[in-house]
């Protein structure tokens, strides 16, 4: 699967302390996924140019933006709502805001956790 270079100087930038999932859950929610890791890539040429292995982590995860969100992470219990007429846990409608993360990092902040439909190690991604 071919990455895709950034989508250009128009496209939202990471707030100032968003980690890379949360940005990539605000994009593919505004702007969808093209089957790359194209908002990935975007956030570690901005924020984290140094995160050299970021991509690699989250192909393993998902392959693309959206197979991140979908397949390799999830939030974590504390940032679920429970649905009243089912008593099932589901994601808020009003997301919550990134808890952060510093400056340069490639990690997920506290309100994501590997998906057990994760099947690859065990380590989080970032």
């Amino acid at each position: 699967m071919p990455l895709l270079p950034p989508t250009g100087t128009d496209a939202p930038e990471p707030y100032p302390d968003e980690c890379v999932i949360c940005y990539l859950r605000r994009m593919v929610a505004d702007e969808g996924c093209d089957h790359s890791l194209r908002w990935a890539v975007r956030f570690r040429e901005l924020r984290s140019p140094g995160a050299h292995s970021l991509v690699r982590r989250l192909l393993a995860l998902g392959g693309c933006d959206c197979g991140v969100l979908a397949d390799g992470l999830r939030p974590v219990r504390e940032v679920l709502v429970r649905d009243v007429h089912t008593d099932e846990l589901e994601e808020p409608e009003h997301w919550p805001g990134c808890a952060g993360v510093g400056p340069t990092s490639s990690r997920p902040c506290r309100h994501w956790e590997r998906s057990p439909r994760s099947t690859h190690g065990s380590r989080t991604a970032g």
